[in-house]
């Protein structure tokens, strides 16, 4: 069958590559899953996150062509036959991972925690993950709270809703095309200039959200398809790609892979602007890796075509599932040593490579969800530059590795998930009653009932195994607010006068003052319960504010209300205490 995307030099090119056809965006593939990887685990490269956004341009450039391919052979497309494909692709792997995190979660999470992880288990699984953690202004780079083992959900999410709309538009093309009788030409101007449109459109938002609203930016659809969008783009002018000389081709190709490691080291958390524009660099850098191999194989890029790299790549959407989780649920569990980060790296691995050669390609390659339609669609395809060769290895190998990698998992995990046993606790005082004489001779204070009946509760609750019965329970304090609704508003911008904001007997002689973020106001109700009892002795007075950390350094955007107030509260804080002395 006839390759009609490409003029007869070029289809001689590729069929002298053979195998090696587009292994370089499987080595591409490993470049970005690594920086995630690393970046995750290890915090190096800084910029390592940018991995997603080369993701994202290799996603766009592979569904699109599929796509193209599919109406040129077919003269339709298919949106049952592409669902179909893209459900047997994704959603097996992903629900595996999202399975076997939850039931980890149980064993490792307090109930609270759990249940926020099963509410985002299910965002998962329908897709919606940037929402929902958008929604909730969860800050992508910050570990101030608990984070969620599937926040990594979002990117997969963004790439869905993007192929939810995507392919009807090629679809309205085509029809159009069909009906005006269209040459192959026109066709690809209109596509491409509907996607450019697109990705104009989406970028100038981008920019504008990044600097208004950074967090809901980063998860945010509208401001990721311009990069899904350049990977479309050279799928569809892919015909003029194939111009550029050979001896063009891998220079440009190393062009990218420096841009790309560029971005990784000159992005930071830290910068802003991102995604918009900084996203520009690693985006750039995948779209000339991806240019410069259009026309096949190419000379002095084995550093993407190497067995090992074209490997990690065919596992790469299995060990970008299984990363975060392995992280996240290990760092519950251990301290942050070499064991800790050695334990990941095998269990990641080890639990990717499983996934991939047991559930994952079985699956794919399974009659699960087939039709006839969708046969004929594969079987067009097969014969297409979109069809990625996957790796082959022997079943002996496989058997060896996986079995090995399976060991080594396995005892690295039994070491770093035995639990410690701790020495016996040593009591904290004697609780015996010995009189002056005794005192010379034992070393210890006489103890009065209540001295003996707090030594004897010190001892018990450090000789303790499990929590005692509370009430409130620990659940039900994480779950409820951080202060009374009576206290909450003198921590807000807007707050109630001092005497509003003042517990105790305002005549007492001795004052208490609380000054800092939320943590500080979370210590009011105690120190009000306190001043309220101490028979006039005390009074405590708030001049702390959530948000507004007690340092002489901005820990907030000033662009939030709370950022914004920080520095006039902490300094008419110091005033209130200079003049209150307390």
């Amino acid at each position: 069958m006839k390759d009609i995307h490409r003029p007869r030099s070029s289809r001689q090119k590729a069929e002298k590559a053979g195998s090696a056809q587009r292994l370089d965006i499987q080595g591409l593939r490993t470049v970005a899953v690594m920086l995630v990887v690393l970046d995750h685990l290890l915090g190096w490269p800084r910029g390592g996150f940018i991995g997603v956004d080369v993701f994202f341009v290799i996603s766009g450039f592979l569904i699109t062509g599929s796509l193209l391919h599919t109406l040129e052979k077919t003269g339709r497309i298919s949106f049952s036959s592409f669902y179909r494909r893209r459900i047997r692709r994704i959603v097996p792997a992903a629900t595996l991972v999202l399975v076997l995190t939850c039931i980890t979660g149980y064993f490792v999470y307090s109930s609270s925690r759990l249940s926020s992880v099963l509410l985002d288990s299910v965002a998962a699984f329908l897709f919606v993950s940037n929402w929902r953690f958008g929604i909730e202004g969860t800050d992508y780079f910050t570990e101030s709270g608990p984070v969620s083992p599937l926040q990594h959900y979002w990117s997969l999410s963004v790439e869905e809703q993007f192929y939810f709309v995507w392919p009807a538009v090629i679809f309205l093309i085509g029809v159009v095309a069909a009906r005006k009788a269209w040459v192959s030409s026109r066709r690809t101007v209109m596509a491409a200039g509907a996607m450019g449109v697109i990705v104009v459109t989406s970028f100038a938002y981008s920019v504008i959200d990044t600097a208004s609203n950074p967090t809901w930016a980063y998860f945010s659809t509208l401001t990721r398809v311009w990069e899904l969008g350049i990977g479309a783009l050279i799928a569809i002018c892919i015909r003029n790609f194939e111009r550029i000389p050979d001896a063009a081709r891998p220079f440009i190709a190393w062009a990218g892979i420096i841009v790309i490691a560029v971005g990784a080291f000159l992005i930071s958390e830290n910068g802003g602007g991102f995604p918009a524009p900084w996203a520009v660099i690693p985006v750039v850098g995948a779209a000339l890796v991806i240019i410069a191999g259009v026309s096949g194989e190419q000379k002095y890029l084995s550093v993407l075509t190497n067995r090992v790299s074209t490997y990690i790549g065919d596992i790469s959407y299995s060990l970008y599932l299984w990363h975060w989780p392995v992280i996240i649920l290990l760092s519950s569990l251990m301290e942050p040593t070499l064991y800790y980060y050695v334990t990941c790296l095998f269990i990641m691995f080890g639990g990717a490579i499983a996934a991939y050669h047991f559930f994952e390609n079985p699956i794919r390659a399974s009659k699960w969800l087939e039709t006839d339609s969708e046969v004929r669609d594969r079987n067009a395809l097969d014969f297409s530059r979109w069809r990625l060769r996957t790796l082959k290895m022997s079943e002996t190998s496989q058997s060896i590795g996986i079995g090995a990698l399976a060991l080594v998992t396995a005892g690295i995990a039994t070491f770093a998930l035995s639990p410690i046993q701790p020495p016996a606790a040593a009591p904290i005082r004697t609780a015996v009653i010995a009189s002056t004489s005794d005192q010379s001779e034992t070393d210890q204070f006489p103890l009065g009932d209540a001295g003996v009946s707090l030594a004897n509760q010190i001892d018990e609750a450090v000789a303790a195994t499990d929590w005692p019965e509370l009430s409130p329970s620990m659940d039900d304090a994480i779950k409820g607010p951080q202060t009374p609704s009576y206290i909450s508003p003198c921590g807000q911008v807007e707050r109630p006068a001092v005497e509003n904001c003042t517990w105790g007997e305002q005549s007492a002689p001795k004052t208490i003052m609380v000054l800092g973020d939320s943590v500080a106001m979370t210590y009011i109700e105690p120190l009000k319960y306190f001043a309220e009892n101490s028979a006039g002795e005390w009074k405590v007075s708030n001049e702390a504010m959530f948000g507004c950390t007690f340092l002489d350094i901005a820990m907030r955007d000033e662009g939030d209300k709370f950022g914004a107030a920080c520095p006039d509260r902490k300094v008419a804080a110091i005033r209130a205490v200079n003049e209150l002395r307390p």
